[in-house]
């Protein structure tokens, strides 16, 4: 028998998810060319990585993740198919630029996740992105 309790982060429609984001202190063009360019691309896919991020286009990092681009708007959302390597099953991922007056939010939205520990594994790993962004601000 079951508690009925919802669990966090368990969704009936997409499995597993996670969302994070964080608000910063400029314009929305910039956090979209920060996130795909050098060296906060490196950061959540790697430091080799140069590419238009047009749909179609699919690239696999040197630990084997492989992103394939199902949709843009460039300058405001992106999405993706994100597989792990030697895992069948893809995750899908939503990275979306929201502006706010003087400040943008950038916002990481995984799902279809394998199970609790991956989508802890996965907040641990926006959040870092999220950490880098504000430290290449601060620089």
């Amino acid at each position: 028998m079951t508690s009925g309790k919802k669990q966090v982060g368990h969704t009936t429609s997409q499995g597993w998810e996670i969302g994070i984001r964080r608000t910063f202190t400029m314009e929305a063009h910039q956090a979209w060319e920060m996130l795909f360019t050098q060296p906060v691309l490196s950061s959540w896919l790697d430091d080799k990585a140069d590419l238009p991020f047009e749909k179609g286009n699919t690239y696999t990092n040197k630990t084997g993740i492989t992103i394939l681009v199902s949709s843009v708007t460039t300058g405001k959302v992106i999405r993706m198919k994100w597989q792990q390597t030697g895992d069948p099953q893809t995750s899908t991922l939503q990275i979306r630029i929201i502006p706010a007056k003087e400040k943008t939010t950038i916002s990481f939205h995984h799902e279809w996740l394998k199970n609790e520990q991956e989508r802890d594994l996965m907040k641990g790993y926006w959040s870092r992105v999220l950490d880098e962004i504000n430290r290449q601000l601060n620089a």
